[in-house]
């Protein structure tokens, strides 16, 4: 998610926590509609999004419907499990190399990353107070 398209210009990353995560996507039963490239992952696969160089939210991933051409400018669609969603406070580039060393600094790129560390990431991200949580 970037700060310089549409609908996220001028938002704080509370404004999107509960905007994008704790209105929108719940409201959409987990389906988020993407405009280029989906993710080539399995269901079951815990996706975590970032804004503004924190690390702000995570869902777990059902699918990732691709449509075989554009509708309405947009490429796919990823379903999320809506009881998965979570926001917590955001977690900056150390805080995560703290859990995940080998990370690479964020930006619009996908990465995979170990998942027996997990248990640790989730001890480190605190819900947020007036958010979704745990």
């Amino acid at each position: 998610m970037s700060d310089k398209i549409p609908g996220f210009r001028g938002k704080s990353i509370a404004q999107v926590q509960a905007d994008c995560f704790g209105r929108d996507l719940p409201k959409a039963d987990g389906v988020f509609s993407y405009r280029s490239a989906g993710l080539n992952s399995p269901a079951g696969t815990v996706v975590l999004f970032q804004f503004q160089a924190r690390i702000i939210a995570s869902a777990v991933l059902l699918g990732d419907e691709k449509f075989k051409s554009p509708r309405a400018g947009r490429r796919g669609r990823l379903h999320f499990d809506p009881s998965s969603i979570r926001t917590f406070d955001p977690l900056d580039l150390a805080a995560m190399r703290r859990i995940w060393p080998g990370i690479r600094p964020f930006g619009q790129v996908k990465q995979m990353l170990n998942p027996t560390l997990y248990a640790k990431f989730r001890r480190a991200a605190r819900p947020v107070a007036a958010g979704i949580s745990d």
